[in-house]
């Protein structure tokens, strides 16, 4: 994603009204206060809200795919790959929590149909880069090849999920990344080892 320098201050200023004072209050006169420049040449960078909200999501998976890229070339071992994944995730998180309060913000894309498309369609695309590596681990006997991948996928950046909102709305009461690795290696545990009744 080509972004200017001017554009990705925008983004990243935009992010931080929604995280802070909600999406209702991301308006042009807001945002431009924000930059520190006029409504009007708002609309030089951005054509409407919608298109900077789509640039937002984009800006997410230009992160994300940075770390994939990262993680495929560096890591040969497919649940390694996974675990790598749901690890960046936390930093990226750590690093940007504005970014997270906007990712999985509800509100921002229940009543867009296009915002609800592109971030679905990001889903997809780690669903779909995660379950390689899922069904490679599955292949290796790393991961019990019993067990859906799709279900898998599912279980893994749904609970990682959870844990970045629980973080997210205590305050940041506990430390997120020594919580997700807790939360991994039971993940681990559960997808690994023989099912005992």
């Amino acid at each position: 994603m080509e972004l200017t320098i001017r554009q990705l201050d925008i983004i990243k200023k935009a992010i931080g009204i929604i995280a802070i004072e909600g999406f209702q209050d991301l308006t042009t006169k807001n945002l431009a206060d924000a930059v520190g420049v006029s409504e009007a040449a708002l609309y030089r960078h951005f054509d409407s809200k919608t298109e900077l909200i789509h640039k937002i999501l984009e800006y997410f998976q230009s992160l994300a795919q940075q770390a994939m890229g990262s993680i495929q070339s560096e890591i040969s071992d497919p649940l390694e790959q996974v675990k790598a994944f749901v690890m960046n995730r936390y930093t990226l998180f750590l690093e940007n929590p504005d970014l997270a309060k906007v990712m999985f913000s509800e509100e921002i894309f229940q009543n867009d149909r296009s915002l609800a498309e592109h971030n679905l369609a990001i889903i997809h695309i780690h669903r779909d880069q995660l379950l390689q590596s899922i069904e490679a681990a599955q292949k290796l006997n790393e991961i019990r090849p019993d067990l859906e991948a799709i279900h898998l996928f599912r279980i893994i950046v749904g609970s990682m999920r959870l844990l970045v909102m629980q973080w997210q709305l205590s305050d940041n009461a506990f430390p997120l990344k020594t919580e997700g690795e807790k939360l991994w290696e039971t993940i681990v545990t559960m997808i690994t080892k023989s099912y005992i009744t």
